[in-house]
């Protein structure tokens, strides 16, 4: 169960990532899904759930910076598929590797000094800057087309991680160090395996091309989703009798004072605001640059107009708001990351006009979208089963944001013509994996709350 649960959880959140909401942001999905599998297989307090939650979105989040369109198309040639494959692997492998050392942090983050986590994910900063100007802008190693260049950031990853890795070797105790890199290997295992095998499925694709099923795509999501998440609930199995962790359990201190719900909601929509409107806004008008993903440097204002809207930057918000209102970490983890696959289904329904304006009907909608899940994340988060509801609602609202999606183009509900097999092994099939997981997630969670209730 610890490889099975976290690797499904990841598999349906990966999938939802590519569909419902890209980049970064959209990656929080499958970190959330991953971090609550593996508290409840853990029993960890819902307090220490929550924690764990919020540095699993930030560091499962990090590697969404990636370009990776332009590696996958060399997959579908055959001169070519060696070094796609060779590219998928390396990136999936560097996207596993920071983000299992950063996930890691939310077992051990009692244990740590705050001053030290802030320190060390500074240091990721400045060893993704480095990255990016000594390998990845001159394309020293380059898995993109060079002919219509993306900016990569692999080697800014790798770099970030060598810096932080070290610095928490240096300054923690082994024991803390031993499960921060534990999580940080076994990610980069699952990270290459899941992308340089899942990749594959397009090569195998380019072969079939007259089959029903032409979703190779989400194949290779759901394939890295699955891997990777297994090998981080590994992970979790083998650090289950830790010391570190057991303290996590049984220590009555890691508690939140509460603090009433208006403060709550306020710290989430400041945050909110503040990572997905007003920083974006503030940095385009000083640097006087248009921030996209996967950007390239340049002038100075640039390179910090790029390295400030890095999601790095994000997650380190993500974490000094945890360390200033721990109760606002539900809110972090489950609300701000519906949240942006609110801003992609608004994006996706009305492409012409920018959603994030706070003067049109766009915001309105994602507002009061979120604000729904805001007020029932508070309500579980107080409630017994917090957890398993909680991940029940972020399954569910997710869910629902992908099958609202089949409306923005009247063809997704067009079947006229086709064959039942067509429908559902061809058009529909991505929709019905989707439904199909969440229902298994739904009776894994359902049966832990009977397994729990029968102990007691």
């Amino acid at each position: 169960m610890f490889i099975i649960f976290p690797a499904i959880a990841m598999m349906l959140g990966w999938g939802l990532r590519g569909y419902i909401g890209g980049g970064p942001f959209g990656a929080m999905i499958p970190g959330a899904m991953v971090a609550l599998s593996i508290g409840l297989l853990l029993e960890l307090p819902p307090v220490a759930t929550s924690v764990l939650l919020v540095f699993a979105v930030f560091g499962i989040g990090i590697g969404g910076e990636m370009t990776y369109g332009q590696t996958l198309g060399f997959l579908r040639n055959p001169d070519t598929v060696l070094w796609g494959t060779t590219g998928t692997t390396l990136k999936g492998a560097m996207w596993g590797l920071l983000g299992g050392a950063v996930l890691s942090i939310g077992f051990v983050y009692k244990e740590i000094p705050k001053k030290r986590i802030i320190i060390a994910l500074m240091l990721v900063i400045i060893g993704m800057f480095l990255g990016f100007k000594m390998i990845n802008d001159p394309m020293i190693l380059y898995f993109s087309d060079p002919e219509k260049p993306r900016a990569e950031s692999w080697a800014g990853l790798l770099f970030g991680a060598i810096f932080f890795i070290i610095y928490l070797k240096i300054k923690t105790p082994s024991a803390i160090f031993k499960i921060i890199l534990r999580f940080a290997l076994f990610g980069m295992i699952g990270g290459a395996l899941g992308f340089g095998l899942g990749g594959l499925w397009l090569y195998m694709g380019s072969y079939l091309p007259g089959v029903i099923f032409t979703s190779w795509w989400k194949a290779m999501e759901f394939s890295f989703g699955l891997l990777l998440g297994a090998f981080l609930g590994y992970a979790a199995w083998l650090s289950r009798k830790d010391s570190v962790l057991q303290n996590l359990k049984e220590n009555l201190s890691f508690q939140t004072e509460r603090f009433p719900a208006w403060k709550e909601y306020g710290v989430v929509l400041v945050a909110g605001l503040l990572i997905f409107w007003l920083i974006p806004n503030t940095i385009e008008w000083l640097a006087k640059t248009t921030i996209v993903n996967n950007m390239t440097g340049g002038t100075v204002s640039e390179e910090i107009a790029r390295m400030v809207d890095n999601y790095m930057v994000t997650g380190l918000i993500f974490v000094l708001v945890l360390m200033r209102f721990p109760k606002s970490a539900w809110q972090i983890g489950i609300t701000l990351t519906f949240c942006h696959a609110a801003i992609d289904l608004v994006r996706d329904f009305y492409s012409d006009v920018n959603p994030l304006s706070p003067f049109n009907l766009r915001f309105a909608y994602i507002f009061l979208m979120t604000a729904v899940v805001s007020i029932l994340t508070h309500y579980f988060s107080q409630r017994k089963n917090a957890v398993v509801n909680l991940f029940l609602l972020l399954i569910w609202s997710c869910i629902a944001v992908s099958f609202l999606r089949m409306f923005v183009d009247p063809a997704n509900l067009n079947i006229e013509g086709l064959t039942i097999c067509q429908v559902i092994c061809g058009k529909y099939i991505v929709d019905i994996f989707f439904t199909v997981s969440a229902i298994a997630l739904t009776w894994i969670l359902f049966s832990k709350i009977k397994f729990r209730t029968e102990l007691k």
